[in-house]
């Protein structure tokens, strides 16, 4: 057991970066990288992709496990493993993903000494933690972000195991009020709520539209994203305003959202960026007037589990137009950051957008709004305090003591409270 200051960290994930320049999963990246550097050790144990080997980034050993032949292992990274289970094929891997999974989870936490086991997304990841806590007598945690609950309600046989893995936990998280009502609702017990930020840098906005204003969507291109919607928008919204619209990222809709606006004759008005570098991805934030996210509760009754962008359009002073589904309600102040839309509504996507467009001073006062409302809510300082004092709070008493920013976070209210308080 490490000392009462330094924590030894077992961190069990799907999806992590596979090289330095990769940009999955930024927000656990820049978690891990922030406990690094207040002296607590992190290990994470994650599938390979396509024949990967244990690896490090940041200067945290990322410990790959294999699951299939080298061309096969692509359940994970890229599109999600939630997302690319979808495809009958691919759930024939989810067998030996878990079965190899447990194994080698049980094999590394029993010569680790960890005192916590961070386990994300609880299925099928919850049976990896149980195993590797039965070898090493670790706590786990276990975090929800959305997804599985959607993946349960499609494949019944999965809820057993879920409800299961959340019940099993020392401690459930959730990355925003809807998830943790998914939690609560699954497993009838307490879940506490810790969102994450955004590593997109802050900056001043310039509070000055551009002479086209510019309205922006960043993400991947899948079907919960809802981008068909705010395409739909658009030629409402030139009726009556010039603007012009910038999508960036890949996906599996990426094709068919390309021969939409082709079959829209927005050419001219509709850019398709695919992947961005995180420096042009800055520059676009800082260029846009607008940032949008029409998100949908999808096929699979799979939605946003936070809604990061928002964020990070904040962080820039920009207002933001969402829709009202999954955890994005945490992320936008309906009337005061932006504006909150129906989803699958492309009336309301185009009214609300031209009411910022026609008032560029309401807009500017969003965006400023927004700024401060991301530097209070979802400020990475205090996000890490609290996750050091979730980790430490289910050690057993004579083996910590709350430091003194955790024993602070802690102990004045329940993350819950505190986070809807803030929101």
């Amino acid at each position: 057991m490490s000392s009462k200051s330094q924590l030894n960290i077992l961190v069990i994930s799907s999806t992590y970066p596979r090289h330095s320049s990769d940009y999955a999963v930024p927000w656990m990246r820049e978690a891990h990288s922030r406990l690094r550097k207040e002296g607590h050790n992190i290990t994470v144990l994650a599938p390979s992709f396509k024949g990967l080997k244990t690896h490090h980034i940041d200067g945290i050993e990322v410990k790959r496990f294999r699951y299939a032949p080298a061309r096969c292992e692509t359940l994970t990274h890229e599109e999600g493993a939630t997302y690319n289970v979808r495809k009958g094929w691919m759930q024939l891997l989810a067998i030996p993903y878990i079965i190899i999974g447990c194994l080698v989870a049980a094999w590394v936490a029993m010569r680790g000494k960890y005192d916590v086991i961070h386990v994300h997304w609880p299925f099928p990841h919850g049976m990896m933690g149980q195993a590797a806590r039965l070898t090493s007598g670790a706590r786990m945690i276990v975090m929800s972000h959305g997804a599985e609950f959607a993946l349960a309600r499609r494949k019944t046989w999965i809820r057993p195991f879920l409800r299961q893995s959340l019940r099993a936990a020392d401690l459930r998280i959730a990355n925003s009020s809807n998830t943790a009502a998914m939690v609560t609702e699954c497993c009838e017990m307490p879940c506490e709520i810790l969102p994450y930020g955004t590593t997109v840098k802050a900056a001043e906005s310039t509070n000055q539209f551009n002479e086209v204003p510019r309205v922006l969507f960043t993400g991947r291109l899948i079907e919960r994203k809802g981008v068909e919607y705010l395409l739909r928008a658009v030629p409402l919204i030139l009726k009556d305003h010039p603007a012009e619209f910038v999508i960036t990222g890949n996906g599996d809709q990426r094709p068919k959202l390309e021969a939409l606006r082709d079959e829209l004759q927005l050419d001219s008005a509709v850019q398709f960026l695919g992947f961005v570098s995180n420096e042009q991805l800055r520059q676009e934030y800082a260029r846009c007037d607008i940032w949008v996210n029409p998100g949908i509760i999808d096929s699979w009754g799979d939605a946003e589990g936070l809604g990061v962008g928002s964020i990070e359009a904040y962080c820039y002073g920009k207002p933001v137009v969402a829709s009202a589904v999954g955890g994005i309600p945490d992320t936008v102040l309906h009337f005061e950051t932006g504006f909150l839309v129906d989803e699958k509504c492309p009336d309301q996507i185009a009214a609300a957008i031209g009411e910022l467009l026609s008032k560029p001073e309401l807009a500017r006062q969003m965006g400023a709004a927004g700024f401060a409302f991301a530097q209070r809510t979802f400020e990475w300082t205090s996000i890490t305090n609290r996750l050091v004092a979730l980790y430490q709070s289910v050690l057993p008493a004579h083996e910590t003591v709350l430091t003194g920013a955790a024993a602070t976070i802690l102990s004045s209210e329940s993350s819950t409270e505190s986070f809807q308080q803030a929101a």
